[in-house]
């Protein structure tokens, strides 16, 4: 029979208890939640428990949202006391003592043209945004520059900017009939340019409410079907040229080129940049065996931001790289994939190939973040470890996979329906 007394009695403590360490009772360890939550456990699930923070989706979020709001009730009180302090020289006539942000705009500023703050940012500004990747930072520069353009022919300087500059610009987006992602990045890039020209060109701070940021709808995740992707494989490992033998070598190099790309998207789930961004020196083959199915290697991939994490490379992502190997063209070029030039493969490139492949296999709605949900959803419906997906995908938060939920339940149904007795 079970024996209740040997039952640890666990509550998850704060973060400041944390940093003071575990205490100890006669009921066992004390933990408490970050809601205050108690929870009663066996014994030995404890270090489930003190690890809870890690794999709980919603606890970083809380303790972000909480510090959040600190910084805004303790922004709050200095201005409420800044502005007791303006009434209170107003009233008794004494003269008012400026702030170092007053006394800063006081004073007589250079005039700025927009383009040479447009090229300050790109120098200065987007260095300061260590996490934002290289496609976002070319994102941002090209929305820019579309702006300054556009607004080019009223003015010429910063302080000429108006809210007019911007939300003009935003009208004249959606007369173009531009998609609502379209316009909502393009005017997050506005107001990450605006909140550069506030701190160091004396922008007037009201502009930024001009700069409307559009909520866009989220979309459930679009996977493949086993067949659908079977047929994606196929079509791209088709030799369909019938030239010169070296024409012929040449189509069926690019033919195992592109199914190693599939198969390093679909078994990995790692995105287009950090695929095309890979290596030689990235890749962990194991020795090819003679016979027999091949082992397992690894492959280091640089995240946003500059991160670099090491992922697990399954067997038939490893034989489809080999085979590239064996037929990739000479070059002194270090990336893993190669163009028919011999230069590095570009992300557009990628995404042209894709297309065509999938054009031929009957997908022609799919492109190439398709295979990366295919990852996703076939290894949580499979009962991979969550934290593992979110290692090989790059998620910074667990509750960015649970957009899938739906489509692994929709893929439970169908194998029961399939499979029934």
């Amino acid at each position: 029979m079970l024996d209740l007394g040997s039952i640890s009695k666990m509550v998850i403590v704060t973060r400041k208890e944390r940093r003071q360490g575990y205490t100890s009772s006669p009921l066992g360890a004390i933990y408490y939640t970050a809601d205050d939550q108690e929870r009663s456990v066996f014994p030995g699930e404890e270090p489930l428990y003190r690890h809870l923070k890690d794999y709980y989706p919603t606890w970083k979020q809380q303790e972000a949202e909480r510090e959040r709001v600190r910084r805004e009730q303790a922004k709050l009180e200095r201005l409420v006391v800044h502005m007791e302090q303006q009434r209170e020289a107003a009233t008794s006539g004494a003269r008012t003592v400026p702030t170092q942000l007053a006394q800063a705009s006081a004073q007589e500023r250079p005039r700025t043209t927009l383009a040479a703050a447009l090229e300050d940012f790109a120098t200065h500004g987007l260095a300061n945004r260590a996490r934002a990747s290289a496609n976002t930072r070319t994102s941002y520069l090209l929305d820019l520059r579309q702006w300054a353009a556009w607004v080019s022919t009223q003015i010429t300087y910063v302080d000429e900017i108006t809210t007019e500059s911007f939300t003009r610009y935003q009208v004249e987006m959606e007369t173009r009939g531009l998609k609502l992602s379209t316009r909502h990045r393009k005017a997050a890039s506005l107001r990450v340019f605006a909140h550069f020209l506030i701190r160091h060109a004396g922008l007037d701070p009201q502009v930024l409410d001009a700069i409307v940021l559009h909520e866009i709808p989220e979309k459930d995740p679009q996977p493949l079907k086993e067949a659908q992707y079977k047929a994606l494989l196929f079509e791209a490992g088709q030799v369909k040229s019938q030239g010169k033998p070296e024409v012929r070598a040449r189509a069926r190099s690019m033919a195992l080129r592109n199914v190693a790309i599939l198969q390093v998207f679909l078994q990995t789930g790692i995105r287009l940049s950090e695929l095309t961004a890979l290596t030689l020196d990235n890749l962990d083959l194991p020795p090819e065996r003679k016979s027999g199915k091949a082992e397992g290697g690894s492959l280091r991939v640089t995240r946003k931001g500059g991160d670099e994490k090491l992922l697990a490379l399954n067997s038939k992502a490893v034989e489809a790289i080999r085979a590239y190997q064996k037929v990739r063209p000479q070059s002194e070029v270090r990336s893993v994939f190669l163009a028919r030039t011999g230069e590095p493969l570009t992300n557009r490139a990628v995404q042209k190939m894709f297309k065509a492949i999938a054009r031929r296999a009957g997908v022609p709605w799919s492109h190439v973040h398709t295979l990366r949900a295919t990852h996703v959803t076939y290894h949580l419906a499979h009962g991979t470890n969550i934290v593992e997906v979110q290692k090989n995908t790059g998620h910074r938060n667990l509750k960015t996979l649970q957009k899938y939920a739906g489509v692994v339940d929709e893929y439970y149904r169908e194998a029961m329906e399939k499979n029934a007795l």
